[in-house]
C-alpha cells in the first residue's frame, strides 16, 4: 500500500516548507534557491518514514507464518527503485548542483554569464586540487588492487558514506546530549531568563556594530554613485548597488569622511562594483539580522520578568506591560498563566526525561555496534515488538526521527564566522539554507546505514532492499565494512564534549565571545 509512504511524505513536505519559510525569505530568496533549498531539505527527512517501511516490509517477506502485510508495505523493486534514486540525486546535489549554487548566489557579479563564470571558477579551483589529489589515490588503488568498473564506484560510494558516518557521529553525538539538556532547561524560567540577559548585551554591541558597518558600506555607495555619471556605462551597475542601500541610516554619517573616502579607489571599474554589491547585500542582512536578534532577546527577557513575576498572581492571570500581551484577554491570561508556571516546567521535564531514555539507548546501541551487536538496545526494543508490524513501523520512525533530530539540529545550528548561520524569522541568506542543505543530505544515507547496524538481526538487516543496494561498499578495503563498524564507538567523544560543555569552557577560558555558542535558536 502506497498511501501511507505519500501521506508521510506529504506531511514532511509540509514540515520543510514551514521550516523554510520560518528561516528563509521569500522575497529576497530566488526562486531556483527555494527550489533547491527545498529539495535538498525534504530528501534527507524522507528516511525517517522510507527507512522504517522498508524494514517491516523486509520482515514480512521473510516471515515463515501466515503474518498480515504491514500497514506501511512497499514492493522490494519499488523500493530498490527509491533508494537508488534518493542516492543519486543526493550525491549529485551535494557535490555538484549545491556547491555551484553557493558561489553563484554569493557573487556580487551584474549578469548570469558573469555570475555563473565566477562560480564555476571558485569550484573548478577547489575541486581541480582535490581532483589531482583524488586521481592519484585512484590510480593508486586501480593498479595495486586491480579496481576498475563497477569496483571503482563502489570505492566513490565507501568513500562518500565513510565521510558522512563521521560526520552522522560527530553531529548526533552533541545532539545526544544538547536535546535533553536544552528541554530540561527551557523548563525553568528563571534560567532561561538568566541566559537571555547574559547574551542580550552583547546582542546590542553586535547591532550597533553591524549598523555602522552598513552605514559605512552605505556612505561609500553614496560616494561612488556622486562620481559615476547618469551617463556612464557603469551606471546601471551602481544603480542595482544603490538600490540596496538604505536610504537613511544615521549611525553612518560620523564615519562618512573618515573612512569610506579611502574605500574608493581612484578608478571605478565593474569589479570594484561586484565587490561593492556583494558587500552591501551582505552588511544589510547582518544588520537586520543582529537588530532582531537584540530587540527579540530584550522582548524575550522582559516577557520572563513579568512571567515570573506572575507567579504569585492570586488571580492566576500572566499580567504583562508590553504589547502585545498587554492587549490579551483574561481568558488568555489565564490561560498562559497555566501554560508558563503550571504546565510548562512539568512538560518539558518530561519530554527531557523520554529525550534522555533515547539517547541512552542510542549511545548504548552504537557503543555495541561493531563489538556486540546482541547487546543493543535498539535491537531488542525492536525483537520485542514481535509482529506486530504497525508497532515496529513506529517505534522505528520514533528512533530515526529521533536520530535525525540530534543529527540534523547540530548542523541546523552551526555558525561558522558568521557567514553560515540559521536565523528564523527569515534572517537567513540564500548561501546559508543551501549550505545546510548540503550538508544535510550527506548525513541522510550514513543515517541509515548506522540505524540498520543498530536495529537489525543479521538475517534482517542484510535483505532490506537499503542494504542490498548498499552492501558494494561492504567490500572496499578500510573505507568498507571495517570503518563502517568501527566509526559508531566514536560517538562518546563529542557526546563526554557536550555533556561536561568543554566547548564554553575553553571559549570561556579564551575569553571569546559568548554569543558564537549562545545564539537563539528556533521557538
Amino acid at each position: 500500500m502506497l498511501w501511507p509512504l505519500l501521506l508521510c511524505g506529504a506531511a514532511s513536505l509540509v514540515v520543510i516548507l514551514r521550516l523554510l519559510l520560518s528561516y528563509g525569505d521569500r522575497r529576497r530568496c530566488a526562486w531556483y534557491v527555494q527550489l533547491a533549498a527545498a529539495t535538498s531539505w525534504y530528501l534527507p527527512f524522507t528516511i525517517v518514514f522510507i527507512l522504517s517501511f522498508d524494514f517491516s516490509s523486509t520482515l514480512y517477506r521473510i516471515c515463515e507464518h501466515d503474518c498480515d502485510e504491514p500497514l506501511g508495505y512497499i514492493s522490494s523493486p519499488f523500493t530498490r527503485r527509491l533508494w537508488v534514486g534518493l542516492y543519486w540525486s543526493m550525491y549529485l546535489l551535494t557535490w555538484v548542483v549545491l556547491p555551484i549554487m553557493m558561489s553563484y548566489v554569493d557573487s556580487g557579479a551584474f549578469t548570469f554569464r558573469d555570475r555563473l563564470r565566477e562560480s564555476a571558477w571558485s569550484n573548478l579551483q577547489f575541486y581541480g586540487v582535490s581532483g589531482a589529489v583524488g586521481l592519484l589515490v585512484v590510480g593508486y588503488i586501480a593498479l595495486t588492487r586491480g579496481v576498475f568498473g563497477a569496483d571503482l564506484v563502489a570505492f566513490f560510494m565507501a568513500l562518500a558514506n565513510f565521510w558522512g558516518l563521521f560526520l552522522v557521529i560527530t553531529f548526533m553525538g552533541f545532539g545526544l546530549v544538547a536535546i535533553p539538556r536544552k528541554l530540561w532547561f527551557r523548563g525553568d524560567l528563571a534560567l532561561e531568563l538568566s541566559k537571555i540577559e547574559g547574551r542580550a548585551m552583547a546582542y546590542k554591541d553586535k547591532a550597533y556594530d553591524s549598523a555602522l558597518e552598513l552605514a559605512d558600506a552605505a556612505s561609500e555607495v553614496r560616494q561612488v554613485s556622486e562620481r559615476v555619471s547618469s551617463t556612464d556605462d557603469l551606471r546601471p551597475c551602481v544603480d542595482r548597488v544603490l538600490a540596496y542601500c538604505p536610504q537613511q541610516h544615521s549611525p553612518g554619517r560620523s564615519v562618512q569622511n573618515t573612512h569610506s573616502t579611502s574605500h574608493v579607489p581612484a578608478e571605478i571599474t565593474e569589479a570594484y562594483l561586484a565587490m561593492l554589491h556583494n558587500r552591501i547585500k551582505h552588511a544589510v542582512l547582518k544588520e537586520e539580522r543582529d537588530r532582531w536578534r537584540w530587540s527579540r532577546s530584550a522582548r524575550r527577557a522582559f516577557f520572563l520578568q513579568d512571567a515570573i513575576a506572575s507567579r504569585g498572581n492570586p488571580n492566576r492571570q500572566l499580567v504583562s506591560s508590553l504589547g502585545p500581551w498587554n492587549r490579551w484577554t483574561l481568558a488568555r491570561r489565564s490561560a498562559a498563566w497555566w501554560w508558563y508556571i503550571a504546565l510548562r516546567p512539568v512538560v518539558f521535564r518530561a519530554l527531557s526525561v523520554a529525550a534522555a531514555l533515547l539517547s541512552i539507548s542510542i549511545l548504548w546501541s552504537e557503543l555495541t555496534f561493531g563489538v556486540a551487536s546482541q547487546f543493543s538496545v535498539v535491537r531488542h526494543v525492536l525483537r520485542a515488538l514481535g509482529l506486530s508490524y504497525l508497532a515496529i513501523e513506529a517505534t522505528s520512525i520514533v528512533f530515526v526521527a529521533y536520530m535525525c533530530l540530534c543529527a540534523y539540529s547540530s548542523v541546523m545550528k552551526l555558525r561558522i564566522f558568521n557567514v553560515y548561520s540559521l536565523e528564523s524569522h527569515h534572517h537567513t541568506n540564500e548561501r546559508s539554507l543551501l549550505f545546510c542543505g548540503a550538508y544535510l543530505c550527506r548525513l541522510m544515507f550514513p543515517l541509515c546505514y548506522n540505524f540498520l547496524g543498530m536495529a537489525g538481526s543479521d538475517s534482517t538487516s542484510d535483505v532490506t532492499e537499503f542494504s542490498k543496494f548498499m552492501d558494494q561498499i561492504d567490500l572496499v578495503p578500510v573505507l568498507g565494512e571495517q570503518s563502517n563498524r568501527a566509526i559508531p564507538v566514536l560517538v562518546m567523544i563529542p557526546a563526554a564534549l557536550a555533556f561536561f560543555n568543554v566547548h564554553g569552557r575553553v571559549m570561556d577560558y579564551f575569553s571569546i565571545d559568548r554569543v558564537a555558542r549562545t545564539a537563539p535558536s528556533p521557538d
